[in-house]
């Protein structure tokens, strides 16, 4: 019964118990704070008992040196001294001089050699006797402490653990809540930021970083920033791309819709309605390279690394040159290809085909008639280098080139580019998956060379960029 009924309040979604709805912050501090609590009163027991029996031995060890050196000397006799009251007795037990404390009962026996204790209503006395060696006079000298004088040595004690136990716990309190709260800050900046981001859908928000910190929070607010870094890269590609798929549709859509009601309206004979299909047709086919492209790239920009495996080069890259020699005799366009025999790399063979591909594709498009390729080993490095003799690109737009979407109209535009400006940058994530290089030297009007240049690695380099 008592189960079911605990089992509905706990499916109601809310908690009973009081101590989970506080922050982490007062339930750490007051965690800490009944465990130092708990020290203290354990520490200040242990002084307490420590300090009652060493003033309690102290006590004995005084009134007994007190009394023997009194039995000594008689000339050394005092009534009260150190806390010791002294009376000096005959052997007829009669007190010749000096003071017992009040309470203290007098007939009490006479004890030599040992210390006696005595209680009377609730109060201790502690006496000794020694006999007196004076050979004038035969008695007895008694010393009587009262406990008291170790009870009031205690109370002190107790006192001054009371107070520096309470001045000691609000310090460590106080100053444990604020290294937790300090501690915990970057806890409540991810929160605050992640609640920011969930409500202004705004991923550039960082967490503020403290600076020469190095603890495990900071390392989680570091973890945390560079996760919200790969969110908004993301977020960047995912825009990116539906902003270049409605940009380059828009042309070949419109086309396509003009020719449709164009043909509706207007075609009367089979001559006109082929011609307009052929440019619905060759609309369409731009249209599915096009997304193709977009597609490959959008997969590209995904990756962090690519599957590598040993590889031919100069078979490679044989392979190429034979592959368009046909297209470029077509065009009147002399392709050449200098490929060093027996070079081997490490690369992922279809991605490396694509992006040397795509240059030769741009060499031919802006190419006036030749073309030339060369593969050679300078080092530990492969140099890939595709040259053609085109107008050639201006010097400040070599870096831009590699940009997505980016043609450079003004100096290399012709007709036959219908490209989306997406070769190059597809050319450049492939050469960063390879840690390797790329780049364009070019002389306006006279010519372009692109070069690739790749490191040779090791076996052991090889085992560890593998995935």
């Amino acid at each position: 019964m008592f189960s079911k009924w605990k089992n509905k309040l706990s499916s109601g979604g809310r908690s009973l118990n009081p101590f989970s709805r506080l922050p982490l912050t007062l339930k750490i501090t007051g965690w800490y704070s009944i465990f130092l609590l708990l020290m203290l009163l354990m520490l200040s027991v242990f002084i307490l008992q420590f300090t009652q029996l060493w003033e309690a031995s102290e006590m004995r060890s005084t009134l007994q040196s007190r009394v023997i050196n009194t039995a000594d000397n008689l000339t050394r006799f005092r009534p009260f001294q150190e806390g010791v009251f002294t009376v000096l007795y005959t052997d007829n037990g009669v007190a010749v001089k000096g003071v017992i404390p009040d309470g203290f009962p007098p007939e009490s026996m006479i004890s030599p050699h040992h210390i006696q204790e005595v209680t009377v209503k609730n109060t201790t006395f502690y006496y000794y006797d020694a006999p007196v060696a004076a050979p004038a006079f035969h008695g007895w000298v008694r010393g009587v402490m009262p406990a008291t004088t170790a009870s009031r040595a205690a109370n002190i004690m107790l006192l001054s653990l009371i107070l520096g136990g309470v001045i000691f716990l609000v310090i460590g309190t106080s100053g444990g809540y604020w290294i937790i709260k300090r501690g915990l800050g970057p806890i409540r900046n991810m929160t605050q930021t992640a609640a920011d981001i969930g409500q202004k859908r705004d991923l550039s928000q960082r967490i503020e970083q403290l600076v020469d910190s190095h603890d495990e929070i900071s390392a989680l607010s570091k973890t945390f920033n560079t996760m919200l870094d790969s969110l908004e890269s993301s977020s960047q590609r995912e825009k990116q791309f539906s902003s270049d798929v409605s940009h380059e549709l828009r042309t070949p859509i419109a086309v396509i819709q003009a020719e449709s009601d164009y043909g509706r309206a207007y075609i009367d004979n089979i001559d006109e309605a082929k011609e307009s299909f052929e440019h619905i047709f060759q609309q369409s086919r731009f249209m599915t390279a096009m997304v193709t492209q977009l597609l490959d790239t959008a997969r590209l920009d995904n990756m962090d690394s690519i599957k590598k495996d040993p590889l031919s080069i100069s078979q490679m890259m044989q392979e190429v040159a034979d592959s368009y020699q046909r297209i470029c005799k077509e065009r009147n366009i002399t392709l050449t290809a200098t490929i060093q025999p027996d070079l081997s790399m490490v690369g992922n063979l279809p991605f490396l085909k694509r992006a040397v591909g795509n240059l030769i594709d741009n060499a031919i498009k802006f190419t006036k008639d030749a073309i030339s390729i060369q593969v050679v080993k300078l080092n530990n490095t492969i140099r890939i280098t595709i040259k053609d003799n085109g107008e050639g690109i201006n010097q400040d737009d070599l870096d831009k080139i590699w940009n997505r979407m980016y043609q450079v109209d003004q100096a290399r535009t012709k007709k036959a580019n219908q490209g989306l400006g997406l070769g190059l940058y597809f050319v450049k994530n492939v050469i960063n998956l390879h840690q390797a290089k790329a780049y364009a030297i070019s002389e306006p009007h006279v010519s372009t060379s692109f070069i690739l240049e790749f490191p040779i690695m090791t076996d052991e380099a090889f085992r560890e960029d593998t995935p």
